[in-house]
């Protein structure tokens, strides 16, 4: 089972993904999630949905965010707060 949020879209064409203006996780697809990497949001949600992960660990062995400095861990757990599937 996968979360039901929809993907998110840049709403702006001239988005580059780094200005962090966008109004919430999940708003911004092209927004960096982890900037060592260069790791999109959208990489990231869309991993967590189709691979059903729940753990920063697996989240980084799949997209190797957060591999780097390690400061996007605590984002990175709030894309699977809210986008990994719940537990059984």
């Amino acid at each position: 089972m996968t979360a039901s949020h929809p993907l998110p879209q840049a709403d702006a064409e001239d988005c580059v993904g780094s200005c962090r203006t966008c109004p919430s996780v999940g708003s911004c697809g092209d927004r960096f999630a982890c900037k060592c990497l260069k790791v999109t949001e959208h990489t990231v949600i869309t991993a967590i949905r189709t691979y059903g992960l729940r753990t920063v660990r697996e989240l980084k062995t799949v997209t190797r965010a957060g591999d780097g400095c390690m400061c996007c861990h605590k984002q990175l757990r709030t894309y699977l707060e809210i986008y990994a599937p719940a537990p059984e």
